[in-house]
C-alpha cells in the first residue's frame, strides 16, 4: 500500500488504473495548483485512469479523471 499522506507541506498526486488496479505516486508538489494542473495532465485523453490529489495530512482534496 503506498502511503497516501503528502511529505509536510507538500501536495502528493496518487495515480490509479482503474483496470488493473495498480496505484503509484505519481508526483509531490508545493502548492495544490501545481498538483491539480499535472493530474489534469496526466489523465488528458487517457480512459480507466484517475488521479488524486492529498494533503500533509493524508485528507483527499481532489480527483480527475475517467473511470
Amino acid at each position: 500500500m503506498i502511503e497516501l499522506k503528502a511529505p509536510q507541506g507538500k501536495f502528493r498526486v496518487i495515480g490509479v488504473d482503474t483496470f488493473d488496479h495498480t496505484e503509484w505516486i505519481s508526483g509531490d508538489f508545493n502548492t495544490k495548483e501545481e498538483a491539480i494542473k499535472h493530474a489534469e495532465k496526466e489523465v488528458e485523453d487517457e480512459e480507466m485512469l484517475k488521479m488524486h490529489i492529498y494533503d500533509d495530512k493524508g485528507k483527499h482534496l481532489y480527483d480527475c479523471g475517467i473511470y
